[in-house]
């Protein structure tokens, strides 16, 4: 049984990342996330990734995973 085009078209929007997010708040959220990982100091790529997810569940993991290479800049 397949499901319907607007289950998909649902399921989708729900997967991409904000829209409408300025460029100054992402800057701000990156800067935050590098701050946390500053702070925290994982031992792994792998606790870093946790670090994050747990405190910023509804960012995309692109942004999360671009903050975690940032910091080691």
């Amino acid at each position: 049984m397949r499901a319907s085009a607007g289950h998909d078209q649902r399921l989708q929007s729900q997967a991409a990342p904000p829209v409408g997010t300025g460029l100054g708040e992402s800057d701000h959220l990156m800067r935050a996330m590098r701050t946390v990982l500053a702070r925290q100091r994982p031992a792994s790529t792998a606790e870093a990734l946790r670090v994050l997810r747990r405190g910023y569940p509804d960012i995309p993991l692109a942004m999360r995973i671009a903050a975690m290479c940032a910091g080691g800049k």
